[in-house]
């Protein structure tokens, strides 16, 4: 072992500083306060001075001996006999159902090694070290003999009795040397040159307890009970003569296990992994655009909805670049769906360019058949490979966790309306309450200011969630390599928006012109949902409508291609076309119409004056059916004629008119009404002309035909059929009052 060290071999150690004046300048500031380093002139050119490496810090000193026993071949130490576990397991259970106890195994390094083992065994190697110095000279006899006498008197060198104790591996008063021990650590570490051989041994380990297996089976459990509880259960579970531990002897053991063993059962899935050790993915070798990934978030405070204004949680999907962190598209829908995934995929691609990688987990919205179909998916037509994560593995997507804490779950806590777990419970039921309340009066006609409204309109929403990712893009990102600020001369973290703009210059430089990320938006049906569809007649059949016809889309193009299997794309917002494109080259075919053949069994305008023709109709039957039931509550009305000249007057005629008028009306003046039972006949021989001329309204000959019916009207029909009427109207007139 090399034990003398220039300033300059010493410079970088673990424990020193990593120049060689600044090692010179630790030598003088240590002897200063009298911790002398042991030093003498250096032979050679260039002279200078070498320290001793026991002078040297404790940290230095320790790594030079790893370094020095880890050259050496280091073979496995045999290992204490253990007690077979079979014995202790109860009937019915195999042994791998026991835990691994935390044991004293075979070590192949230093390090492995526990501190109450690693630390005599450098002490011991300092002795030797020290013998075989003296050896050459004296003997290893006498050179033995001498560090006895001097351990014994304290006169050996000063790191020599510091490890005479150390040496020991015994506690109690100080302990000196003695010549058998030492020449048995001399033998040992002759032999086979490992100085691992100095260690102290291991201890054996020791059998397992009878009632650990019963013990462990109560206390994996996933209620996590206490250990009070666990035992007041195992009284029940323990097998015929297995003795009852005590509360310290299961504390004990359970001290005995490690984190994770001590555990299972108690933590499973996603949360014992947490405990796990787990494996770290790097991102510097990747450019802008090498992976994309998103993952759905149900927004943690509640909007007003777009529809009905009531309390709602929108589903938002952000689509981000693994490499600079970058919100490079998002989309936001009333409920999870893979149209809201295909919506935020279409944004990104539009506005940056597609993916090589499109990395989500195996949900509905990423993994259906208008993402990834073959043939049809929107990931085959814009050349995206999809990679999925594990089934229940968030840790899988830390990117897009991480986002949703700093971008969504942020803006969430901005509102009032927020209702994650860390919001106040009381601060909380109110506002359900007062929400609820307004919506409430809002459907009552109730009118509530805008500025004590708690829930946001949908529009705002969208306009906070806009300025969330913006200010995301511009804020320093802890996952991104920290820069020196030429102005403040700080190291700060690059934004998302900066690593973009470095990954694509690094692009520009280390890739051919055709590798370069562009955006993709060349087609105007690249971003809608395809199917395969048959041209039939110029006619492609897709869906239904609202009323439960058949949608057909037509175009005088599809003519040529008869029968043949298509390529559809479709708008799921405008249904009024789609997109037709041939199977081999997709090459586009037609722009089809939704009814495009379709025409008007008659004209419009023929049809809508019949139904105005029969709607008059109908009016004019509803009215004589009304004037049916009136008469029918209250019969007919009473007449009595006066005497009056046969010739009516235009007054009079003018003054009846409008009395019928008024009748139907209902507001009638008492007045006019006698005056109309005083001229009933000369009315109905009137209305009779005016049937004839077909001037009549559907009112008044109601009214004719009811009082034909009546007693008064039946005679006078009777004299007024006479020939004699004409030439003597005042005797018609008394014959029928």
């Amino acid at each position: 072992m090399k034990e003398w060290y220039s300033a300059k071999e010493a410079a970088g150690l673990p424990g020193l500083p990593g120049t060689e004046r600044s090692v010179q300048r630790k030598a003088d500031h240590d002897q200063a306060k009298a911790i002398p380093w042991e030093e003498r002139k250096r032979e050679g050119k260039g002279g200078g001075k070498e320290y001793f490496w026991r002078s040297l810090p404790t940290v230095t000193q320790e790594y030079l001996l790893n370094r020095e026993i880890a050259a050496v071949t280091v073979s496995p130490s045999p290992l204490a006999a253990s007690t077979s576990l079979s014995a202790s397991l109860s009937p019915g259970e195999s042994e791998p159902l026991l835990p691994t106890v935390i044991a004293e195994k075979a070590a192949e390094t230093p390090e492995q090694l526990p501190e109450w083992r690693r630390i005599p065994m450098y002490a011991r190697l300092a002795l030797i070290r020290y013998l075989q110095n003296l050896e050459p000279a004296i003997g290893i006899t006498k050179a033995i003999k001498q560090l006895v006498k001097e351990a014994s008197n304290g006169t050996a060198p000063p790191e020599i009795q510091a490890s005479i104790a150390q040496a020991n591996a015994r506690a109690g008063k100080e302990r000196t040397l003695s010549e058998s021990g030492v020449m048995a650590w001399w033998i040992l570490s002759e032999k086979g040159q490992n100085p691992m051989n100095l260690a102290p041994k291991a201890l054996p380990v020791k059998p397992l307890a009878l009632w650990v297996p019963s013990f462990l089976a109560c206390w994996r459990k996933g209620q996590n009970l206490p250990l009070t509880d666990v035992l007041e259960n195992l009284k029940t579970k323990l097998p015929a003569g297995v003795p009852m531990p005590t509360y310290y002897q299961a504390t004990g053991y359970l001290k005995t296990l490690g984190t994770v063993e001590r555990e299972k059962g108690r933590m499973t899935g996603n949360a014992i992994a947490n405990i796990k050790p787990h494996r770290r993915r790097t991102t510097e070798e990747m450019l802008p655009g090498d992976c994309y990934t998103a993952d759905g978030h149900c927004n943690d405070a509640e909007w007003a909805h777009p529809f009905h204004g009531k309390p709602f949680r929108p589903e938002i999907t952000p689509v981000i670049d693994v490499f600079s962190r970058k919100v490079v598209g998002w989309s936001i829908d009333l409920a999870e769906s893979g149209l809201a995934v295909l919506d935020a995929l279409r944004m990104a691609c539009e506005t940056f360019g597609p993916p090589a990688i499109f990395y989500t987990d195996n949900g509905s919205g990423f993994k259906n058949q208008m993402m990834t179909e073959a043939g049809t998916g929107m990931l085959h037509w814009l050349g995206i490979h999809p990679e999925y994560s594990r089934p229940r593995n968030p840790k899988a997507h830390g990117v897009s966790e991480r986002a949703h804490q700093t971008i969504l779950i942020r803006a969430a806590k901005e509102l009032c309306t927020y209702i994650g777990a860390d919001m106040d419970e009381d601060t909380k039921k109110l506002v359900y309450k007062k929400t609820r309340r307004e919506v409430k009066d809002k459907e009552n006609g109730a009118s509530t200011s805008l500025s004590v409204r708690l829930l946001i309109e949908f529009d705002d929403g969208v306009a906070g969630i806009n300025r969330a990712m913006e200010r995301y893009n511009n804020t320093p990102h802890k996952g991104l390599p920290a820069v020196r600020d030429p102005q403040t001369q700080k190291r700060t973290h690059l934004t998302p928006n900066q690593a973009w703009d470095m990954g694509m210059e690094q692009m520009k430089r280390t890739r051919p012109e055709n590798q370069w990320l562009q955006p993709a938006n060349e087609l105007p049906d690249l971003y809608h949902p395809k199917i395969i569809r048959t041209v039939q007649r110029g006619e492609i059949q897709m869906g239904t409508k609202r009323n439960g016809y058949v949608k057909r889309y037509y175009s005088a193009d599809l003519t040529e291609f008869n029968k043949q299997k298509v390529f559809v794309s479709f708008s799921p917002s405008d249904p009024s076309k789609v997109w037709v494109r041939s199977m081999e080259d997709q090459r586009l075919l037609a722009v089809a119409k939704l009814d495009g053949n379709a025409s008007e069994y008659f004209v419009k305008s023929h049809i809508e004056e019949k139904l105005e023709q029969r709607g008059v109709a109908r009016l004019n039957r509803l009215e004589m059916q009304a004037e049916e039931i009136r008469l029918e509550m209250h019969g007919p009305e009473r007449i009595q004629a006066a005497p009056a000249p046969y010739e009516l007057e235009p007054e009079t005629i003018a003054t009846m008119a409008k009395v019928i008028e008024l009748k139907r009306a209902k507001d009638a003046a008492p007045r006019l009404e006698q005056e109309l039972r005083d001229n009933q006949h000369q009315l109905y021989d009137e209305i009779l002309e005016r049937q004839k001329a077909g001037e009549a309204t559907a009112y008044e000959c109601q009214w004719a035909s009811h009082y034909a019916m009546t007693d008064r009207g039946k005679r006078f029909g009777l004299y007024r059929d006479d020939p004699w009427c004409e030439k003597d109207p005042e005797r018609v007139q008394a014959a029928v009052m």
